[in-house]
């Protein structure tokens, strides 16, 4: 047939060139999130420093898979790709809420806005992390502090309903804070309860001090009297 051959000679060197980009391109994607996943931890740990080299390292490796992928409009929405780049979000959105500093622009990560909304989503169950964390360490506040934002954030989130897959996330992110909430409400109980028996536990310490020295008084008379006896 004529004219077959060249075309398909021409899918043929396309579609090989797509498989070495894809696999170029999942590699990087799995670097970028195992960055991520540093930095995040290391957040976790206090480590800023490892944090923040973590955080540029997978900014780096996001630049260089969306150049690969910039001629290739058929891995450009692949998922691995989106879930890169809602991972990087993630991270520099928690990063950012930890060291106090303003979320970070979508337009200064080079990110486009549905990435940053379904990364902003996911930033909710790390926030939980950190509150669950707070509590364990028998700080209600901080942990209702961290349960102040993943509310603030799920606010805004529910202005929005495009992209569909933003429908699951805010469903998953309203089941983390009502967890969160429930979890925090026990450990309020506990630690109201912890702060009563700490006081009662004073109040007998207080007694038993000042009972030994009523003891230690009348002993003292005691003496002086058989003393003055002899």
């Amino acid at each position: 047939m004529k004219g077959m051959d060249e075309i398909l000679n021409k899918i043929g060197n396309r579609m090989h060139e797509l498989d070495s980009i894809r696999e170029k391109s999942l590699s990087l994607s799995r670097d970028i999130i195992l960055s991520c996943r540093k930095c995040i931890q290391s957040i976790h740990n206090r480590d800023f420093e490892s944090a923040r080299k973590s955080l540029n390292s997978a900014n780096r490796k996001l630049r260089s898979l969306y150049k690969l992928i910039e001629n290739h409009s058929e891995l450009q929405n692949a998922g691995y790709v989106e879930n890169a780049a809602q991972e990087y979000v993630e991270a520099k959105c928690v990063y950012n809420l930890e060291r106090n500093k303003p979320l970070p622009d979508p337009d200064d990560m080079k990110i486009s806005y549905v990435t940053f909304l379904l990364g902003l989503c996911d930033t909710i169950g790390e926030l939980r992390r950190f509150s669950l964390d707070a509590m364990k360490d028998g700080d209600v506040g901080k942990a209702n502090r961290y349960l102040d934002m993943m509310e603030k954030i799920y606010a805004s989130i529910m202005n929005f309903d495009y992209p569909p897959a933003l429908k699951r996330k805010q469903d998953i992110a309203r089941s983390l804070i009502e967890k969160t909430k429930s979890e925090l409400a026990v450990a309020s109980c506990e630690k109201r309860i912890q702060d009563k028996i700490e006081e009662f536990r004073g109040f007998l310490d207080e007694v038993e001090r000042e009972r030994n020295r009523r003891k230690k008084k009348l002993k003292k008379d005691i003496d002086l009297d058989i003393d003055k006896v002899w």
